[in-house]
């Protein structure tokens, strides 16, 4: 973890930070869970989850958030190290101690509402969806946008899977965070992430042993360096990928900030 990240919370303006829940894959690692991330825009402002692997309802706890925090969560696409804890969290919003909690809305690809709809099929009633608003996107490589109360949502197709999107949230005081996802190098992610404040990239393998659909640390340090981005924070690493030897790599080619994500960490954005 860098100087410039805590586990305790930084703060850029207003108190705006990015907390990552899970800063790794789906293989276990120790301070390395499946994706899961925290905007928040300012002290006791509503959270929005970018993504939503196994796990990170557990974890939310332990980086301070509370699930009646929760108005919004955002997913990159449907692999089950991404956002198979949607369901976790509607068995647990269904508890009494929750019952007041204001509405859940659920943004992400075209799919998502119809694969909601089958998870309630496999595990009953006591994940339906109530009390929900879903919003689904369709995958292009043509940034879109939505406006969702002061919160502005850009997307893109980052060609990962047929729906995989990257996600640019600017946030109403000005400074925006930018999350890849899973993706390949493509420019439109780039182009997302113009003069993003914070650039939040996948780093899942090695340079010599790349996967292909999936970003190493030179390849997002070209994407930073691509989008003018003024910092770059690496995550979901495998375990057979160091963090601070990504760093280290990532520096070769991306000359600004770098930090790596671990879980807890916590980043300001400025």
């Amino acid at each position: 973890m860098s100087a410039s990240a805590s586990a305790g919370g930084g703060r850029g303006p207003g108190g705006a930070t990015w907390t990552v829940i899970g800063a790794g894959s789906i293989l276990p690692r120790v301070g390395h869970g499946p994706a899961g991330y925290a905007l928040r825009a300012g002290p006791g402002a509503p959270v929005t989850l970018f993504d939503c692997g196994p796990g990170t309802l557990r974890s939310l706890a332990g980086v301070g958030i509370g699930l009646d925090e929760v108005r919004r969560i955002v997913i990159s696409h449907f692999h089950v190290d991404h956002w198979l804890d949607l369901f976790a969290v509607a068995f647990a919003r269904r508890n009494p101690a929750l019952a007041s909690v204001p509405p859940l809305e659920l943004v992400g690809p075209r799919g998502l509402e119809r694969r909601l709809e089958l998870g309630q099929g496999v595990f009953g009633p006591g994940v339906a969806f109530t009390e929900t608003i879903v919003r689904e996107v369709e995958p292009t490589t043509e940034i879109s946008e939505l406006q969702l109360d002061g919160l502005v949502l850009a997307h893109v197709h980052t060609m990962h899977t047929d729906t995989s999107l990257a996600w640019r949230a600017t946030l109403p005081a000005g400074p925006s965070v930018t999350y890849t996802g899973d993706t390949r190098e493509v420019d439109q992610v780039a182009e997302l992430a113009r003069d993003t404040d914070l650039f939040v990239a996948e780093c899942s393998f090695p340079d010599e042993d790349g996967v292909p659909g999936h970003l190493t640390p030179s390849s997002a340090a070209r994407l930073a360096r691509a989008a003018g981005a003024r910092r770059l924070l690496l995550t979901h690493f495998y375990p057979s990928l160091e963090p601070e030897r990504a760093r280290a790599t990532a520096a070769r080619t991306f000359t600004g900030p770098i930090d790596v994500a671990c879980d807890g960490s916590v980043h300001p954005l400025r």
